[in-house]
């Protein structure tokens, strides 16, 4: 911010700011009382104590200029406070938001490649009979993938073919999106006004062509409508502590919102005074003025989207309360916390005041000693009176000592307390990247055990090559847009793997697996289950000839005609070391230049198993003792507390999965996992 406005800001944010408006008239009756013992001095002492009086004017000026300093120092470290926080959420607003759009992408693409949507498109001559089986297996989609609001099947004259929603009463499109759609590489992101979900506003479609796989020719277009309201809504819940004095929002490229968490305050459409390279602005609405912060979208794996952003708007009245609820030990900090220049610089200056206040009153006790005893009259008047003026500076400065020494105390506790509040927000959002990942996971497997060619392929008594080569290459067709995985692979009834998507991992097809995992999916018939190993190190999951830890979903697959038979399974190998670790490295502080800085997380089971870290200390699979206070949360809840070592102060903060959307909610699948975010203060 430019220099002008942040005076300007600080002045009107002095009066939301109680603390430091009374230190601010505390340090003004000081200097009043300070100008009336140089006042009297000069009457009562100005010919033994001239240089006295002139030093002391010249302590009272630099003690002027700290306490101009120190009342900036607090204003801006309480509201640097305010907009790291608020920067943190409307950074997970729309980076959260964006990791679930980026399995979108992967999965129009996969479904558009679907064999039944193909040969369903193919047939110029659709039954009702047809439509009522696609539609079905539609509908299987949506179960497993709940984000979902429509799904529309069209041909290239834009007729319905097939679609979800019985209340959207559609039989046409004539959207420009098909034929984008069409000239298109691959998928298209679109959000506005679509007469493909006519009753609805605006919309957010994931679109791709349907083509023969032998020649490239389009057949149709794909679109599937996500349930952006429902998805938003869920963000904004898993954010409420902020929603007390905040407005969340996403807004478009031109500022205006798409989403909100107060549609009262700030309806869709109504636009943000924003600024990216501002440090914050300032909007009133309903007479009330509120900060603003607006960030832009880190991505994942490349992917950015549309030009969307994430805001919050806290409400300045109430923006620098002080947080009750952390205890925090001001001598430790101080001993061991590591600081800004900034705060070190109050310190330092402060010291030297008080420092030039003592060699004031030591010269002036010499002095008035020695001129009490002058032979001279006025001198030893002078001299007895000199001792009452001292007496007054030095009350001045056990008040200024007091002042200082209570206001850094103030300072410092805010800093250490806003890094804690930082820390467990990082812990929480870290485990619930999690979730939401792992989530995906669990629908994958269920929605590639639902392929035909899978199901048919393993109702034959022999496999033959072209089968199983068949098999492999659909297999590699989803891991190369699914690249979170280094294997997916299907196995029969006895458990032998069949084929294989990683041509390195060919190898292992033959081999017959016997895990609990394993049983237990060829004891299933329900599409909507699925089961997931232990943590555990596996052959599955290997490089450079050693096993390492990770997680593989499974789901049962069944046979094409009669449901109630288990021919098999579909086992996804999740690459769990960088994929785990990204997602720590993800939460963690940065410097300027984006290198994590003084900090480290790790992903652990609630049996103390570790299952990625950022430290080198610990290695997936490593067993550590967990803190009793984090071992003890329930599902969902986090705390944070602080942690001393022989050098440092770190905060630390702990979350414990609550799981996302079903997963982990529902009762299939169980799986305690905690995240722990260390941060040194």
């Amino acid at each position: 911010m430019k220099s002008n406005q942040k005076e300007k800001h600080s002045t009107h944010f002095l009066q939301f700011m109680p603390e430091v408006a009374n230190c601010l008239s505390v340090l003004t009756r000081l200097d009043r009382l300070w100008t009336m013992a140089i006042l009297t001095g000069k009457i009562n002492c100005s010919r033994i104590a001239q240089n006295l009086i002139d030093f002391i004017i010249k302590t009272q000026d630099n003690f002027s200029g700290l306490k101009q300093n120190l009342i900036e120092v607090l204003i801006r470290e309480n509201t640097q406070k305010v907009i790291l926080e608020i920067s943190a959420v409307a950074q997970v607003i729309i980076d959260i938001l964006k990791r679930n759009l980026f399995e979108r992408t992967a999965d129009v693409g996969f479904l558009a490649m679907d064999d039944d949507l193909v040969r369903f498109l193919e047939k110029s001559d659709r039954t009702e009979d047809d439509i009522a089986i696609i539609e079905e297996r539609l509908k299987e989609y949506r179960i497993k993938y709940t984000v979902y609001r429509e799904i529309v099947v069209l041909d290239l004259d834009g007729n319905v073919c097939a679609h979800l929603d019985s209340t959207n009463n559609i039989t046409h499109s004539s959207d420009p999106l098909l034929a984008e759609t069409l000239e298109a590489e691959e998928y298209v992101e679109t959000y506005r006004h679509s007469d493909l979900n006519p009753d609805h506003d605006n919309v957010l479609i994931y679109s791709q062509a349907i083509k023969l796989p032998e020649t490239g020719r389009p057949l149709g277009v794909l679109c599937l409508i996500f349930d952006f309201s429902n998805e938003m809504k869920g963000i904004f819940h898993n954010l409420a502590e902020f929603s007390n004095d905040t407005i969340l929002l996403v807004l478009d490229d031109h500022g205006r919102a798409i989403a909100s968490s107060d549609h009262n305050s700030f309806p869709i459409s109504k636009r943000a005074e924003f600024s990216l390279t501002e440090s914050f602005t300032i909007q009133t609405i309903n007479n009330v003025e509120y900060l603003v912060k607006t960030v832009k979208t880190k991505g994942y794996q490349g992917f950015i989207g549309l030009t969307w952003y994430g805001c919050v708007l806290k409400k300045i009245n109430t923006a620098f309360k002080k947080n009750e609820n952390l205890s925090i030990d001001a001598a430790s900090i101080r001993e061991k916390a590591f600081f800004s220049g900034q705060l070190t610089y109050v310190e330092d200056s402060s010291e030297n005041v008080l420092s030039d206040l003592e060699l004031v009153v030591q010269n002036g006790e010499i002095m008035a000693a020695k001129k009490s005893i002058s032979p001279n009259k006025v001198e030893q008047m002078e001299g007895r009176a000199l001792p009452h003026i001292l007496k007054e500076i030095k009350k001045i400065g056990d008040n200024v000592q007091n002042v200082f020494q209570n206001s850094t105390d103030k300072l410092l506790e805010l800093v250490a307390s806003s890094r804690m509040h930082e820390t467990q927000f990082l812990a929480r959002l870290a485990i619930d990247i999690m979730d939401r990942n792992l989530y995906e996971r669990a629908n994958d497997c269920r929605w590639w055990a639902l392929n035909s060619d899978f199901k048919k392929i393993l109702g034959y008594e022999e496999i033959s090559d072209e089968n199983r080569n068949h098999m492999r290459s659909i297999l590699k067709n989803i891991n190369d847009l699914y690249t979170v995985y280094t294997n997916l692979f299907i196995y029969n009834r006895k458990g032998m793997i069949i084929a294989c998507s990683n041509p390195d991992e060919y190898d292992k097809e033959g081999i017959v697996l016997d895990h609990p995992f394993i049983t237990g999916t060829l004891r299933t018939t329900d599409p909507e289950l699925y089961h997931v190993s232990d943590f555990f190190s596996t052959e599955l999951y290997s490089a450079e000839g050693s096993q390492r830890y990770t997680y593989i979903y499974n789901a049962a697959i069944t046979d094409i005609e009669d449901e109630s038979l288990t021919l098999g399974g579909i086992g996804i190998v999740f690459d769990s070391e960088p994929q785990f670790k990204a997602m720590i490295e993800d939460v963690l502080p940065r410097d300027s230049e984006g290198n994590i800085v003084n900090s480290e997380g790790i992903f652990v089971e609630a049996n103390g198993t570790v299952i990625s870290s950022t430290s080198s200390n610990y290695k997936p699979g490593d067993i550590i003792k967990i803190d009793r206070e984090f071992f003890s949360l329930d599902c969902g809840e986090s705390c944070v507390r602080l942690q001393e070592t022989e050098e440092a102060l770190y905060a630390v903060g702990c979350a414990h999965s609550s799981g996302y959307r079903e997963y982990k909610n529902n009762g299939t699948y169980e799986n305690d996992v905690l995240s722990i975010i260390k941060v040194q203060i």
